[in-house]
């Protein structure tokens, strides 16, 4: 039986650690599209960083699945709360995982590592 984390609710997925709508994705250094709309999460699963990413993808790209990928991405800002102090701006970052799914348009980087930069 697999014990599901707090912040897990099953309709939606597990709780955002950061989104944004800027990246890029590269397999074996080779440029294989653009993110237009990313989230990442850690799995309920493994605990480990997911990206979870919709964009532009080539199609000969469906037979790296299995293999290494790295995404870089651009948060989004935090949101501004009037009287409150503005939240510091999220620096961009890499992730580098193994491809769990990718189409045309969507792509899953699970096994994930950070880095910043």
């Amino acid at each position: 039986m697999t014990v599901l984390p707090d912040n897990f609710d099953p309709l939606r997925g597990p709780a955002a650690l950061a989104v944004g709508t800027a990246g890029r994705v590269r397999v074996g250094g080779l440029r294989a599209g653009e993110l237009t709309e990313w989230r990442l999460v850690t799995s309920p699963a493994t605990g480990m960083p997911t990206l979870i990413g919709r964009g532009t993808f080539a199609r000969y790209y469906a037979q790296a699945l299995g293999s290494q990928a790295e995404a870089e991405v651009t948060p989004s800002p935090a949101p501004h709360y009037i009287g409150r102090k503005k939240p510091p701006t999220p620096r961009p970052f890499r992730l580098r995982g193994t491809i769990a799914e990718i189409s045309a348009t969507t792509i899953v980087l699970s096994h994930g590592t950070l880095a910043r930069g």
